[in-house]
């Protein structure tokens, strides 16, 4: 589901890995119409897809929705995605290793972004904001 208000990207869904493709369109139509220029553009389409898949992975479960939100003020672009906050503790970010897997997402949203982390209401809720 989208909405918005005051010109804001809302979206709720369902915390699966399916929704990603949802996440990355719906963000993409957003910095499109706010005429945001393309190296900002890719790297807050990065941002919002870790974001969006560290709350599926590691804060959500099937039944769960994840609240994705994108807005611009003050000459920033903020992405935050909600989830329903079902592992204890905050989000950590690995250290470099070339033969893990998995956990390069919060590597990559440091170096493009500067985020935090809270729990509001229950869930826990990452922000991203980039420079525009």
């Amino acid at each position: 589901m989208r909405s918005t208000q005051n010109d804001d990207l809302k979206l709720r869904l369902p915390a699966r890995s399916v929704a990603l493709a949802e996440v990355r369109a719906q963000l993409a139509a957003f910095l499109d119409a706010h005429a945001i220029k393309d190296e900002v553009f890719s790297d807050a389409l990065l941002v919002g897809h870790e974001l969006a898949a560290n709350a599926i992975a590691h804060g959500s479960s099937d039944d769960d929705l994840i609240d994705v939100r994108a807005e611009i003020r003050d000459g920033r672009l903020r992405i935050s995605v909600a989830d329903a906050a079902r592992r204890p503790g905050t989000p950590v970010m690995l250290s470099p290793d070339e033969w893990r897997e998995r956990g390069r997402g919060l590597q990559i949203v440091e170096r493009l972004a500067e985020w935090s982390e809270r729990i509001v209401g229950g869930r826990r809720e990452v922000r991203a904001e980039l420079p525009l």
